[in-house]
């Protein structure tokens, strides 16, 4: 599925818009230095990592696991092309949420088949991945499981942004921070991820950097905002706040083991 504004209407001119400003200057930012500036070795976090494939069949979406029930969980989703290096990903942004002062149960971390270099065939699947990804976490709570910290950083801040939305029994997640999320501002503001936030997320914190010229080269633009770079430019739902890391994140990957970015989610942990 995807967003109106995702698609160009048939007869429209053609502009210099989100879709082309992401082939040129994000596209190349995200699938060339996202994928080589992390794939080495990071920091090992304390929490053992335990990776849950999320993935498309002939009989749809699915997820290849289940989440494990524990007081405290954390939860990873990766953007575009971040399936190659999801564990170093999930373990640098653990690792900074851990040296913050919060430590989980256990971790996992969400990977689903990002590679692609059809950009807007990925920002359409994040809807499906955030569908999949909400049937685990209320089968955890079904299961008696404790509270949900769940974190995502590029089109996985979308995907987490879709997920209050995919709930269907009312649970309040109890922390969701997104990364960098590539998204329009108006979806939170009054769009899509609206209600769901309102009702779903007991506390939201869109993490964003100024800095962030990946994401804001691809979404924004006239009367909107780039979620990712300067927030949503409202108050937001009930739960929701914008948290600007500017003076730490230079760019769009430097969320992923920052400490000011660990600091902000472990406090959202806090406060919830």
């Amino acid at each position: 599925m995807r967003d109106a504004d995702s698609t160009q209407r048939e007869g429209e001119p053609t502009t210099i818009n989100r879709r082309t400003l992401l082939k040129g200057v994000g596209a190349a930012a995200l699938a060339g230095t996202g994928a080589a500036a992390f794939s080495g070795t990071a920091a090992a976090a304390q929490t053992d990592l335990q990776i849950i494939e999320v993935d498309d069949s002939l009989f749809g979406w699915y997820a290849d696991g289940s989440l494990p029930v524990v007081d405290e969980l954390f939860v990873f989703i990766h953007g575009w092309f971040g399936n190659s290096t999801v564990e170093s990903q999930a373990n640098d942004v653990l690792t900074s949420v851990e040296n913050a002062g919060y430590n989980p149960d256990a971790a996992v971390a969400i990977e689903w088949p990002a590679s692609n270099l059809n950009y807007f065939e990925s920002e359409g699947d994040t809807e499906e991945v955030a569908e999949v990804t909400a049937d685990l976490i209320e089968e955890f709570y079904d299961s008696g499981g404790g509270s949900v910290r769940l974190t995502g950083h590029s089109l996985g801040g979308r995907t987490v942004c879709w997920i209050p939305t995919k709930i269907r029994d009312s649970s309040d997640i109890e922390t969701i921070a997104a990364l960098g999320a590539a998204a329009d501002g108006s979806n939170v503001c009054d769009g899509i991820w609206t209600e769901g936030i309102a009702e779903n997320a007991n506390v939201f914190r869109n993490i964003h950097s100024l800095n962030d010229d990946v994401v804001g080269s691809a979404y924004g633009g006239s009367g909107d905002t780039a979620l990712g770079t300067e927030g949503a430019g409202c108050d937001g739902p009930a739960g929701y706040a914008d948290v600007d890391v500017t003076s730490s994140v230079g760019g769009h990957l430097e969320y992923l083991g920052d400490s000011l970015t660990g600091q902000k989610i472990a406090q959202a942990i806090d406060n919830s």
